[in-house]
């Protein structure tokens, strides 16, 4: 008896932490606003590919809208490119942008057609 209660109270404090009870942690989000503005109106899929090679799907974006997906992690550092999987007829096109720094908490813009990401550092 003394045992179950010794492990119950070493295993309480660790599951406040625990998704199951309704307490997780948040994480780190970057918005990535998409201007889907490509010159043949068509609309995309967009994912978010680390410098080691993770992936992560971000969202759809309707051809010549603007949308904000939301890119979430546990921890968001190091190098990252946007990917647009293009619908067309062919398979395997797609619009690749220039690898940008993030460490969590930005806004970023992808203009598509032009291929340019800015960056927006929210400052604490």
């Amino acid at each position: 008896m003394r045992r179950f209660a010794l492990l119950a109270a070493l295993a309480i404090p660790l599951l406040q932490g625990c998704s199951a009870l309704g307490k997780s942690t948040r994480g780190e989000v970057v918005n990535v606003e998409v201007n889907n503005n490509l010159q043949i109106a068509t609309p995309i899929t967009v994912y978010a590919w680390s410098d080691v090679g993770s992936r992560q799907l971000l969202g759809n974006v309707l051809p010549g809208s603007r949308t904000t997906l939301r890119f979430h992690a546990a921890h968001i550092t190091g190098n990252y490119r946007l990917v647009a999987n293009v619908a067309s007829q062919t398979q395997g096109d797609y619009q690749v942008s220039n690898p940008v720094a993030l460490v969590g908490g930005e806004t970023i813009t992808w203009d598509v057609r032009s291929n340019v990401v800015l960056v927006a550092r929210n400052n604490p």
